[in-house]
C-alpha cells in the first residue's frame, strides 16, 4: 500500500450526480419508518379499546388502520429498496469508470508502484464494498436514526420515569459500539490488503501455469497460496470474534433494562397509573429503541469494509495527475523524426540506470541499439515515448524539447513494438486496428509489410479469427509480427522496435526490414537487438553497456573503434 492511502480523507463527491435520487430515497425512508413508529401506539390503543369492548367479534377501527399502515409500509419499503439499488449500481459504474480513466492516464511509475493485483482489487472488490454501503448502509443508518429518535419521543410521552430507565442503557451500548468500531476498522483494512495479495498469487499462478508444471514447483506455489489464504482466514476469524462479542453484550444490557421496565411498569399497571395498552406500547417502543442498535450491528460489518474500500479507492483517485507541460502548437507540422538525447540520465530509488547519454538520430534513418541485458536499452525507448521523464538532461524531437510537444500528437506519429507481446482477447483484425480509423489500403500495407498475411492464411477464420487470452494460439514470432502490424497501421514517422528480432528468424527479419524501407520510406527506425547480422547496413548503431554510451557509428566503423562491439560480433560469428 502506498502511504497516500492512509492520509486520504473520505470524499462523497461521487454522490453529487444523484442528489435528487438521494433526497427521494431519504423521503421514502422517513415515510416508511415514520409509519412504523405509529404502529405500537395504535396497537396500544386497540388493546385498551378491546378490553372495554364486550363484543369480542367486532373489529375495532384501529385494526383496519393498522392493516392500511402495514400495506403502506410494505409498498414504500419496496420503492425505497429499488431506488437504493439503482443509486448503488450507478455509483459503482461511475467509480469503475473513474478508476480505469485515472489508471490509464497515469505514468508508468504509478502502475509499477501500485501493483496490478492491488488495482484489480480496487476496481472489483473495493467498488463492490462501497456499493454495499449505498444499497444497504445508507438506508439502514438513516432508518436507525429515525427509529431511535422516534422511539425516545414516544417513550417520553407515555411515561417519563420508565423512559429514563430505558434511555440509561443507550450510553453503555454506544460505548460498546465505539470500542468495537475502533478495532474492526483496522482489521477490515488488513482484510482488503490480504485480498490484494491473494489476487496477485492467483494471477501469477495462472499466467505461469506452464512454467510451474515444467519446474515441478506446484507444491511451492500451493504453499505460497496457503500462506496468504491462512492470513485471510486469521483476519476473518479475528473479525468474527470481535463481532461475536457485540450482540451478546447488547442483549445483556437490553434484557436487564427490560426486566427493570417490567418490574416498575407492572407495578404501575397494577396501581392503574398506566393502562395495559400503554404498557404494551412502551415495551414495543423499547424494543424499537434497541432495534437500531441491532441494525447497526448488522450493517457495521459491510459499512466498515466499505469505508476501508472507499479510502483505498480515493488513494488512487487522489493520485497526482501527470504534470501538464506547455504545448507547442505543431498540429499542422509533420513530425520528421529527428531525435536527440542531450546528456540524459535516469535514476530510480538512488540507482542510476542511464548516465549522461548523448546521441543524435537523423530522420528517415535506420538505427539500432545494442548491448547486454539490463544495460538500459528498453529504457531509452520509454524515454523517447515520454512515458517516463529523465532525471536530468533533455530529449528533443525535430530540435524541439519533447516536453513541449503535445503527447497525443507524438503518439499518433509514433509506433512501438514492445518486447513483451500484448494481445487482446478479440479478433486478429481488431487487435491490429485497435481504436484507430484506418483505410483498407493502410491496413493491407501494414499486414503485407509485417508478414502477417502468411499468418491469416493459416488461421481458420483469417483476420476474423479470435485471439485467445494472451495469444496462446499463436507462436512468439506471430505475436510479434501482429504487434508490428498494429504499429504500422497508424502510418508512423518514428518506429521503435524493442528486441523485435528475439522471436523472428533472420530471414523473416530481413524481409520485414526490406519491406519497411520500400513501403515506409520516410520512417525513422530505432531497433533494440542482440543480433548484429541483420543490422550491418544500418545508418547508425548505438552501443550501450551498464547505462553508459560506449560508441556510435556504422558496423565497419565500430569494428575498428569499439573493442566491446568487436567482441560481440566475434562471439556471434563463432556461434
Amino acid at each position: 500500500m502506498s502511504k497516500n492511502t492512509n492520509k486520504s480523507k473520505l470524499d462523497l463527491t461521487f454522490l453529487k450526480p444523484y442528489i435528487g435520487w438521494t433526497v427521494l430515497l431519504t423521503l421514502f425512508i422517513f415515510l416508511s419508518n415514520g409509519a412504523n413508529l405509529l404502529i405500537p401506539r395504535i396497537l396500544g390503543e386497540s388493546i385498551d379499546n378491546f378490553s372495554q369492548n364486550k363484543d369480542l367479534y367486532k373489529l375495532s377501527p384501529d385494526i383496519w388502520l393498522l392493516a392500511v399502515i402495514s400495506i403502506f409500509v410494505v409498498l414504500i419499503s419496496l420503492i425505497q429498496t429499488v431506488i437504493s439499488i439503482y443509486i448503488s449500481e450507478r455509483v459503482a459504474k461511475d467509480l469503475r469508470d473513474s478508476l480505469i480513466k485515472k489508471i490509464l492516464s497515469q505514468p508508468i511509475s504509478f502502475i509499477e508502484e501500485k501493483d496490478s493485483s492491488e488495482l484489480f482489487t480496487n476496481i472489483t472488490s473495493d467498488v463492490e464494498q462501497v456499493k454495499d454501503i449505498i444499497s444497504q448502509g445508507f438506508a439502514s443508518i438513516f432508518s436507525a436514526l429515525i427509529i431511535l429518535i422516534g422511539s425516545v419521543v414516544f417513550l417520553l410521552t407515555i411515561n417519563v420515569r420508565l423512559a429514563l430507565i430505558a434511555i440509561i442503557s443507550l450510553p453503555i451500548i454506544i460505548a460498546v459500539f465505539a470500542f468495537i468500531f475502533k478495532n474492526i476498522f483496522k482489521l477490515f483494512r488488513s482484510s482488503q490488503e490480504i485480498l490484494s495479495k491473494i489476487n496477485k498469487v492467483i494471477n501469477e499462478s495462472v499466467i505461469g501455469a506452464m512454467l510451474i508444471r515444467v519446474l515441478n514447483s506446484q507444491n511451492y506455489e500451493n504453499s505460497k497460496f496457503d500462506n496468504v489464504n491462512q492470513q485471510g482466514r486469521d483476519v476473518g476469524l479475528q473479525i468474527i470474534n470481535v463481532f461475536a462479542s457485540l450482540i451478546p453484550t447488547i442483549n445483556l444490557v437490553s434484557n436487564f433494562a427490560i426486566v427493570t421496565i417490567i418490574w416498575f411498569g407492572g407495578r404501575q399497571v397494577m396501581l392503574e397509573d398506566l393502562t395495559l395498552g400503554e404498557f404494551s406500547a412502551f415495551i414495543s417502543y423499547f424494543n424499537l429503541l434497541i432495534t437500531p442498535i441491532f441494525i447497526l450491528g448488522f450493517v457495521s460489518n459491510f459499512i466498515s469494509r466499505g469505508l476501508v474500500s472507499l479510502s483505498r479507492i480515493q488513494s488512487v483517485l487522489d493520485s497526482p495527475e501527470m504534470p501538464k507541460q506547455p504545448k507547442k502548437n505543431l498540429i499542422s507540422n509533420k513530425v520528421k523524426g529527428k531525435i536527440t538525447f542531450d546528456q540524459v540520465s535516469y535514476e530510480i530509488k538512488g540507482k542510476i540506470l542511464l548516465k549522461d547519454i548523448s546521441f543524435s538520430i537523423h530522420s528517415q534513418s535506420k538505427n539500432a541499439i545494442i548491448g547486454p541485458t539490463g544495460s538500459g536499452k528498453s529504457l531509452i525507448l520509454s524515454l523517447i515515448t515520454g512515458l517516463i521523464q529523465p532525471t536530468s538532461g533533455q530529449i528533443l524531437i525535430d530540435d524541439i524539447p519533447l516536453s513541449q510537444w503535445d503527447s497525443d500528437y507524438i503518439f499518433k506519429n509514433m509506433g512501438l513494438v514492445f518486447q513483451e507481446s500484448i494481445l487482446f482477447n478479440t479478433s486478429l483484425r481488431e487487435n491490429i486496428v485497435f481504436n484507430n480509423k484506418v483505410s483498407d489500403a493502410d491496413y493491407t500495407k501494414a499486414l503485407k509489410t509485417s508478414n502477417v498475411t502468411e499468418i491469416t492464411q493459416s488461421l481458420p477464420d483469417g483476420v476474423n479469427t479470435k485471439i485467445s487470452e494472451r495469444g496462446t494460439n499463436l507462436s512468439g514470432g506471430q505475436k510479434q509480427r501482429i504487434m508490428l502490424a498494429r504499429a504500422l497501421v497508424r502510418n508512423p514517422n518514428i518506429l521503435l522496435l524493442d528486441d523485435f528480432t528475439a522471436r523472428v528468424d533472420i530471414r523473416t527479419e530481413k524481409e520485414i526490414i526490406s519491406s519497411l524501407s520500400q513501403n515506409y520510406p520516410d520512417l525513422t527506425l530505432i531497433s533494440i537487438t542482440q543480433k548484429i547480422e541483420p543490422i550491418q547496413d544500418y545508418d547508425q548503431i548505438i552501443v550501450i553497456m551498464e547505462g553508459e554510451l560506449l560508441a556510435t557509428g556504422k558496423h565497419k566503423q565500430l569494428l575498428q573503434s569499439s573493442i566491446e562491439y568487436a567482441q560481440i560480433w566475434q562471439s556471434q560469428q563463432t556461434t
